[in-house]
């Protein structure tokens, strides 16, 4: 379906939004504003259904890719550092359940399994998208299956208890993790392997 048969659909905007403010050239405008007129809304309109329409599927793409991946054969020797998405972008219950239980969880069956990666003593660093490492906590190795994860709207759900958890007093940006560890990291996975994770650990434990 195109564009501009979902325009005439007459979508009702989500009430959780936010305000964006987006710049255009004077041509865009003016193509913005011609889309519009046709179909009878305003450019907001536009610019939302565009956003429904192009850039949440290529980001939910993004993600499966990211998923999908081929994962390093891992080493059970040592700490290890992981980063785990709290999925904030799908559901904002899951993102507040993560911090207020300090925990470390996935949900659904294609992501659980996931937790089984992390073993007792691994950090782990809580990623909230948009914001960055939020906060973080040792694993205790321990997974638990959530007993009646349909009261959160999940098929299901694992996760560990994190100890000594820790809220950031403001969050560690996404810029300032790839600073830390002069890489790039794939922030939209659910879960990921930091090498050298010690390199952020330290730098977290004291700020």
């Amino acid at each position: 379906m195109s564009l501009l048969d979902n325009l005439t659909k007459k979508f009702s905007v989500d009430k959780n939004t936010v305000t964006l403010s987006v710049r255009v050239t004077n041509e865009e405008n003016a193509v913005l504003q011609e889309i519009a007129d046709v179909v009878g809304c305003n450019r907001q309109d536009v610019i939302y259904q565009l956003i429904q329409d192009y850039a949440i599927p290529a980001w939910q793409q993004m993600k499966i890719e990211s998923d999908l991946d081929a994962i390093d054969p891992e080493d059970y020797s040592g700490t290890s550092y992981f980063l785990l998405n709290t999925n904030k972008t799908n559901s904002i219950i899951d993102h507040n359940i993560i911090l207020e239980k300090g925990i470390a969880a996935t949900f659904e069956d294609d992501y659980i399994n996931k937790m089984n990666r992390i073993k007792k003593d691994d950090v782990v660093f809580l990623y909230e998208s948009g914001s960055g490492i939020v906060a973080y906590g040792i694993a205790n190795g321990q997974n638990i299956d959530e007993q009646h994860p349909e009261k959160i709207n999940h098929k299901s759900m694992r996760y560990q208890t994190l100890s000594d958890f820790t809220l950031l007093k403001k969050p560690l940006s996404a810029r300032d993790i790839k600073n830390i560890l002069s890489k790039d990291i794939p922030f939209a996975q659910t879960l990921s392997k930091v090498k050298e994770g010690s390199l952020l650990y330290s730098h977290i434990s004291n700020l």
